[in-house]
């Protein structure tokens, strides 16, 4: 997960950290403050329960370690600058109950030049006596190691979404299925025709579960290929389900639609679970596949 702290854009770092605050904290005892009216006044989340709050900063990568001191050093001095201000949103949130902790989160620190400016300008915090801030006041510098291991790999998977720019099968493409595995695609006809009555509906509907087919079968190679333990993950799940279908078969008295239904949420809603950076519309794309494979090759049938 080391290539996770590199290089993060600003906004993107910040949408993790608010992930890894839930987890810390408790998705009930963060605050967001939106920047797009007046600023955040120095502070992009709160916990008001423990009185902290987190700044997010993300340097632009890459950068020599004095240069990223640098650029964390000039951050403290300027946000922290904001949460002193006698009209600024600080001074109103925390008027109750004064700051103890605010907390630069970052990608990556590994300067302690930054911890030594971090004491200094907390302790010329502490002397300006504020009344929203507490006579125990200190400023933290947090990374990716401060915050449980579980919970970053968790909410950075997040972050690599999988979702492949594949070119969509070709008229040619399902042709040439058509032509190749006649069996198969008559397989595909023969159960769509007791869901669909109108002919030209049947080839229309065919065709798509054709493209469905062809698709699915790209979008394995590029997984296995790109991501091959995702692709183990998506095999094994299509596998799991296949075997109770063989065995179970769709539940007596479901029209076809409700049994297509009941495969593809079945289906997709596993992929999301046990491959979290997967895209959902992949998943739906995976999903369809999946089930246009089985209709060629008859694990699924309608009664």
């Amino acid at each position: 997960m080391v290539g996770f702290i590199d290089s993060w854009d600003g906004d993107e770092w910040e949408a993790h950290i608010g992930r890894l605050l839930h987890d810390r904290h408790g998705a009930t005892n963060v605050q967001k403050v939106p920047a797009r009216h007046r600023g955040d006044g120095g502070l992009d989340y709160y916990c008001l329960s423990e009185a902290v709050v987190y700044q997010c900063y993300a340097v632009q990568e890459p950068v020599d370690v004095a240069t990223r001191a640098d650029r964390q050093k000039a951050k403290i001095t300027t946000d922290v600058g904001k949460i002193c201000k006698a009209d600024g949103a600080a001074s109103i949130i925390f008027k109750s109950k004064p700051i103890a902790r605010w907390i630069l989160a970052v990608p990556r620190h590994d300067s302690q030049e930054v911890n030594q400016h971090a004491s200094k300008k907390a302790l010329e915090i502490r002397q300006r006596g504020l009344a929203h801030i507490s006579p125990d006041f200190e400023i933290l510098v947090h990374d990716r190691d401060d915050f449980e291991e579980e919970s970053w790999n968790r909410r950075a998977s997040l972050r690599a979404r999988l979702r492949p720019i594949l070119a969509p099968a070709s008229a040619e493409d399902v042709a040439k299925v058509g032509a190749t595995r006649v069996d198969l695609v008559e397989n595909l006809r023969r159960k769509l025709t007791k869901r669909v009555k109108d002919a030209d509906d049947i080839e229309d509907d065919v065709d798509d579960a054709i493209r469905s087919f062809v698709d699915y079968q790209n979008a394995l190679d590029f997984l296995r290929a790109n991501a091959p333990l995702a692709h183990e993950e998506i095999v094994a799940l299509i596998s799991q389900r296949l075997r109770r279908l063989k065995l179970v078969g769709a539940k007596a008295g479901e029209s076809p639609a409700s049994v297509l239904e009941t495969e593809l949420d079945g289906l997709i809603k596993s992929f999301v679970e046990r491959v979290p950076n997967l895209d959902p519309d992949f998943a739906q794309q995976l999903a369809f596949g999946a089930v246009s494979d089985w209709l060629m090759r008859c694990p699924l049938d309608f009664a």
